[in-house]
């Protein structure tokens, strides 16, 4: 079995087969059960060249057998560095050479079975069992484990008094990774010996780091036990490790050891870790050199329950690999892809992923790497992604990887394939991937499915269904609702009901929510937390827009009354939880979400206190992913809040290096249509630094909208109107509406922005020579829409014929050259006495003043604020004060407000404005 490691040359081959002849010889003696030839004070030992060639052999072993399938690279990648190494000092004794160099499990099951194996070799056995088991079938694996159980076990339970934690740490890890059940006797009695160790040591003598890692991984496999209480007293020797961290291999594994203890973790021994990985950062013990250790800090740091805490960490430490990016291992890779994309940051990482994931595709053409690769890719790569999508999706061999559905979806979404061939074929596959009763819901997995049909059915506006996966997951979320202990835990039941709540497929549907999910939703909502409320108000809007849009039952609209006060209450309850706990940036914005999603919900006095709470937001620990999620509910909910916009901008200016253009264009955006100027215009300086760095990596609408809002500011640089406004980058605006989602809203949300910046540059900025092209489009837009006056406008309407006398002496719902609309327009002579409106446009030298009387609705304002005038209103204001108009504008607010209702006070109102004498 040792031939096909022959050296080439003969003289080291000969020299070889003689070492190979005593491995025989021992291996003889200790299977007929007699001691070794030789004693252990006399054992031969090899010649330094000998041992050279056995130890390359057993590395080579090793190698081989470490070559990992992929459904085992996620796991080995949360293990690495906790191994037992086994091809360095105890390579020096001959028995542990032949354990490194054995061909088969049963070679070493055999071995394990001499009673004059000494204990130190028996662990290093089942060490070396591991590396062979991973190369096993389903089937072998299966067998080994029966194995291991019958043989080896039983003879091992006798040494485990005598064990010391780093044998009981080793043994445990390899053995649970063989599937061992914890059930087993001997197993038991290893885990028991080791927590003992660990307890009795507290206060005494430090357990050092490896064993440590070794037991929480292997305790946290397969999740067999409550974690917390288990491991209670790993806490002190972690807090004394935390303090003694010097090496990049202790910080290494003790992120291992917080990523799996991270329930235990307080916001103290997080800190003083971070603390200890900057020193070593900063005096170059950890850097491009060591990338296992960063990569392992990163999947620690960027931990769902403390990742937006870490963003500054997280943000060297990808810098620091920077360098490394091409070098980096497939899976190594995929992480810093994952984590950039979480973090939106930092910039300077976008290059050297998009190369690098674009360089793995052409090796490794699967759906995971794919997903990497797309939001990085260009419109010019789109073809050939598409054309690797539709190979995948057709690929029996791809959907056999692990999370293979996963990684499609990011790509589907990704690509914003909004062909319905594709859709169906995506979606049929995940249908037919479904178990099919409720005893096979093992850990819920198909929620996953759940949660991507509802964020692509909102992607493509409601517009796409497949009733198949519809039917099957809410089959499958009923079942867990009534039959499985999920059904009573009230975060699994948020998301099994979310899905139910929003597409039905279940008795009486067309007419009300099965009871059971009411029910439920009235015992649990003390104990929903506010990731729960968003996903239950997300299910109510997709059921009220999907399903009954047109018309609401008379029993749904009681159960959807029902549904709000919960989730009013749930809103209350946190709210009010925040006085003790403050709420951080992240989980508001999903609180403003959640009571954003219904009308009812919106116009109740807890979404106003819920926005109220930006006020008091601390500011001090914003990042890219919390400033668009802000800028994001800021939009929608036209929320002012000035100390945190000028927070964003202060961000925006401190972090311009690492920040992306989508993420600036959010900001930028949101100041715009709130109608907010940052007290330093430095910001903005730095915003368009960032769009021209980024301008290739940036849709084409965030950088049309990017562009309208600096020229709000009147701070857009030359170099990018010229790079606006030429040939190139309208056609690329053409190709990008080609591949839209939604063909019913995007194209003329896309257009209407182009026609916006082409007007304020010609009007705000003529020294730039840009010439007005949308005149066809904005007649285009007129010839589409039909005027339906508002009972405001026609009640001034009434007011102002009453007023002039005449209908000749004002305009309604005029057009002027540049597409703006002004709802009346009155013509004044020199004598300030109202003309008849000419048939074009008058200027300022024909002595006669031009009105615009605009009616500004409530949503012209920001919500807190009606003195507040929205940007878009601003400009619009300014750019009719150019053409020549004298602007006056009435609001609703005022028109309709108490005092207003008086009689003739609306008339006067509109006497006084005009300044009307008669």
């Amino acid at each position: 079995m040792y031939l096909n490691y022959l050296p080439r040359s003969p003289c080291k081959c000969l020299q070889y087969m003689q070492q190979v002849r005593q491995l025989h010889l021992l291996r003889r003696h200790v299977n007929m059960g007699a001691k070794p030839p030789i004693r252990e004070t006399t054992r031969l030992r090899p010649t330094s060249k000998q041992l050279q060639q056995l130890q390359s052999l057993a590395y080579s072993n090793s190698r081989q057998r470490a070559t990992f399938s992929s459904d085992h690279e996620q796991l080995v990648d949360e293990l690495e560095g906790c191994e037992m190494s086994f091809t360095t000092a105890n390579l020096e004794d001959e028995l542990n050479l032949h354990l490194s160099a054995a061909r088969s499990p049963q070679e070493l099951l055999e071995m394990f079975a001499q009673s004059q194996l000494e204990l130190t070799d028996r662990v290093q056995c089942i060490s070396v069992l591991w590396a062979h088991y991973q190369q096993l079938s389903s089937s072998e694996k299966t067998e080994l484990t029966l194995q291991l159980q019958q043989l080896l076990l039983p003879s091992l339970a006798f040494h485990v008094p005598s064990m010391n934690i780093d044998q009981l740490s080793c043994c445990y890890l390899y053995l649970r990774k063989m599937h061992v059940p914890n059930s087993d006797h001997t197993l038991e009695r290893i885990l028991m010996r080791a927590l003992e160790i660990i307890e009795l040591t507290v206060d005494k003598e430090l357990v050092a780091l490896p064993a440590l890692s070794r037991l929480l991984v292997a305790i946290n496999l397969e999740r067999d036990f409550f974690t917390p209480l288990v491991c209670r007293n790993f806490m002190p020797h972690l807090e004394e490790h935390v303090t003694n961290c010097q090496s990049d291999q202790d910080a290494r594994l003790l992120s291992t050891c917080l990523f799996q203890l991270h329930s235990l973790i307080d916001a103290e021994l997080l800190n003083r870790f971070k603390q200890r990985v900057l020193e070593l950062l900063q005096s170059g013990t950890l850097s491009s050199e060591t990338p296992k250790t960063l990569l392992k800090l990163l999947h620690m740091l960027n931990l769902s329950n403390w990742s937006h805490l870490n963003t500054a960490i997280i943000r060297q430490l990808l810098l620091t690999l920077r360098n490394c990016v091409p070098e980096l291992e497939s899976n190594d890779l995929k992480i810093v892809c994952r984590t950039f994309l979480h973090h939106q940051e930092p910039a300077a990482l976008v290059e050297p992923l998009k190369q690098a994931t674009t360089a793995l595709l052409q090796q490794e053409p699967t759906a995971d790497v794919l997903s990497c690769a797309v939001p990085f890719g260009s419109l010019q790569q789109r073809d050939d992604y598409m054309q690797q999508f539709r190979q995948l999706l057709q690929s029996k061999s791809a959907w056999q990887l692990p999370n293979a559905s996963g990684h499609l979806f990011s790509v589907l979404r990704a690509l914003k394939i909004a062909d319905v061939r594709y859709c169906d074929a995506y979606w049929s596959a995940v249908a037919a991937e479904l178990p099919s009763c409720a005893k096979d819901l093992t850990h819920l997995r198909f929620l996953r499915d759940c949660q991507r049909y509802m964020n692509f059915n909102n992607n493509l506006g409601g517009t796409y269904r497949h009733q198949e996966v519809e039917r099957k997951l809410s089959r499958l979320c009923i079942q867990a609702i009534e039959q499985d202990v999920a059904g009573r835990l009230p975060t699994k039941f948020a998301r099994l009901a979310a899905f139910v709540l929003g597409y039905g497929q279940t008795p009486f549907a067309w007419k009300k929510f099965p009871n059971v999910l009411l029910s439920k939703m009235l015992a649990m909502a003390p104990q929903f937390d506010i990731q729960d409320c968003f996903l239950l108000s997300r299910g109510v809007q997709i059921a009220c827009e999907l399903r009954f849009r047109q018309h609401v039952p008379h029993l749904l609209a009681m159960q959807l009354d029902t549904m709000d006060s919960i989730l009013i209450a749930c809103a209350e309850r946190h709210l009010s939880n925040s006085e003790e706990q403050p709420l951080n940036a992240s989980d508001l914005s999903i609180l403003v979400r959640t009571l954003s999603h219904r009308k009812t919900l919106k116009n109740t006095q807890v979404y106003n206190q819920a926005l109220a709470h930006y006020k008091s937001l601390n500011c001090n620990d914003l990042n890219s992913r919390v400033v668009r999620e802000m800028a994001y509910n800021f939009n929608a909910s036209h929320y002012f809040v000035p100390e945190l916009l000028e927070s964003m901008f202060e961000y925006v200016t401190q972090q311009h290096e690492h920040i992306t253009g989508d993420t600036v264009e959010k900001v930028l955006t949101c100041a715009y249509n709130l109608g907010y100027t940052p007290a330093s215009l430095e910001a903005l300086d730095y915003a368009a630094l960032v769009l021209i760095r980024d301008f290739d990596h940036m849709s084409g609408l965030s950088l049309v909208q990017s562009c309208l809002a600096l020229c709000f500011y009147k701070s857009i640089p030359e170099q990018l109107i010229n790079q606006v406004f030429c040939v190139k980058f309208i056609q690329r605006i053409e190709d990008e509406i080609q591949i839209c989602y939604s063909k019913a809203t995007y194209p003329g949300m896309v257009l209407n922005r182009v026609m916006q910046l082409n007007r304020t540059v010609c009007l705000d900025l003529p020294e730039a020579n840009v010439p007005w092209f949308q005149q066809n489009y904005v007649e285009a837009q007129l010839s589409k829409k039909h005027f339906v006056p508002s009972a405001f406008n026609a009640d001034v309407k009434h007011l102002l014929h009453d007023l002039l006398k005449d209908e000749n002496y004002f305009r309604c719902n005029h057009t002027t050259p540049y597409g703006y609309q002004i709802d009346f327009v009155i013509h004044f002579d020199k004598d300030k006495r109202p003309v008849r409106t000419p048939a074009v446009e008058a200027t300022m030298l024909d002595r006669i003043t031009k009105v615009a009387i605009l009616l500004l609705k409530l949503d012209s304002f920001c919500e807190n604020d009606l003195t507040a005038l929205r940007g878009p209103e601003s400009l619009k204001i300014k750019h009719l004060e150019m053409m020549g108009y004298k602007v006056l504008h009435i609001n609703e607010h005022d028109w309709n407000s108490k005092y207003m209702n008086a009689p003739g006070a609306k008339a006067n109102y509109l006497k006084c404005l005009l300044q009307i004498s008669h």
